[in-house]
């Protein structure tokens, strides 16, 4: 009686209720949720997007497999994560890049007008030194002028750096040099290291205003967990490849 009922109750009027198909787990799919997951690497660097490019990639023609074989593929919500996934993390790890930028060249950009200010106070052993790095520097309660006289190499160093323009030009014409920040014109990184070159101008009494760049440079430290900065080079040449 029991048997009876449950077939009873399996059929319609037109038979027996047909079985549902087995569909397969598509391999692209889980392939492409993979990725989409791995793409949150981009977010510390945007050279690692290319995981997010690629799970895109790999999850529209996920899609387009399992629309045209939907008898025979599921998975489609796999695909369709990865697709909200990996833009989402490929955005989010720009995003990042552009703000830390912003924030590097900004402080580069102070760090470089207080050493235009240095510059215009005519102090060039105390604008040297921070063109120094700063494990280099010596000690600021020392005569920078006698130690100087006492390092053969320190004077080398400084002497080019007095008698090269602009340098040469603004401290002739110190303290009445006006500087004008136009730009930002480079980043560079590599490793635990940022270079900013910069665009100035510069106009002195005597003469016509002058452009020129500055690249100042940020070294982090694993050491000590800081980040010093120091000048790398100041020159009335547009540096190659900007």
């Amino acid at each position: 009686m029991l048997q009876t009922e449950a077939l009873t109750a399996m059929e319609t009027n037109e038979g027996p209720m047909p079985i549902k198909e087995y569909r397969a787990l598509s391999v692209l799919a889980m392939l492409a949720l993979g990725l989409g997951l791995l793409s949150g690497v981009a977010v510390f660097s945007p050279i690692l997007g290319i995981f997010a490019l690629v799970a895109i990639v790999v999850a529209s023609y996920a899609l387009w497999q399992i629309h045209v074989n939907a008898d025979r593929l599921s998975g489609r919500w796999m695909a369709v994560a990865a697709l909200l996934l990996a833009p989402m993390f490929l955005g989010w790890g720009f995003a990042r890049e552009i703000a830390r930028r912003e924030i590097l060249v900004s402080h580069a950009r102070e760090y470089a007008d207080d050493f235009l200010s240095i510059l215009n106070r005519n102090e060039p052993y105390i604008a040297h030194q921070l063109k120094v790095e700063k494990k280099q520097r010596l000690d600021s309660h020392m005569n920078f002028e006698v130690a100087y006289q006492q390092n053969e190499m320190a004077t080398t160093e400084f002497k080019r750096f007095v008698e090269m323009s602009p340098t040469k030009d603004i401290l002739a014409a110190a303290p009445q040099v006006t500087f004008e920040y136009e730009e930002y014109l480079r980043h560079r990184h590599t490793g635990l290291a940022d270079s900013v070159t910069l665009q100035y101008t510069y106009d002195t009494p005597a003469g016509d205003k002058t452009r020129f760049w500055i690249t100042v440079k940020r070294e982090f430290s694993n050491y000590t967990g800081q980040a010093d900065w120091h000048v790398v080079e100041l020159s009335l040449d547009r540096p190659r490849g900007s």
